[in-house]
């Protein structure tokens, strides 16, 4: 009896341990995709960051990992650039995102 105990707990124990493993691993593949995100819009703000301010306008662009597009607005004492991009590491999986920044003239 007590062995039918002590393999009844062995078995939930294990069950549980990988139900965990399963939700772990959903989540760090989660967490590299939102990184990932996040470095391709990083790498789009500093390249339109790094382009001549007279040259600067709307427009947008794909790579292979995604989309980006931009707005540019004019004011007296900067420019205001809106990127909006969306990673797409696979089909049927997409990561939008959004940042505003302001280049001073």
């Amino acid at each position: 009896m007590e062995l039918l105990v002590g393999v009844t707990l062995l078995a939930v124990v294990v069950v549980a341990l990988a139900a965990s493993s399963m939700y772990a691993s959903r989540t760090v593949t989660r967490s590299q995709m939102q990184l990932n995100a996040v470095e391709f819009q990083q790498a789009e703000l500093e390249r339109l960051l790094a382009i001549p301010y007279d040259k600067l306008a709307t427009d947008a662009r794909t790579t292979k990992d995604g989309k980006s597009s931009w707005t540019v607005e004019d004011s007296t004492n900067y420019r205001r650039i809106m990127l909006v991009t969306s990673y797409t590491p696979a089909e049927a999986i997409a990561v939008w995102d959004t940042v505003v920044a302001y280049r001073l003239k």
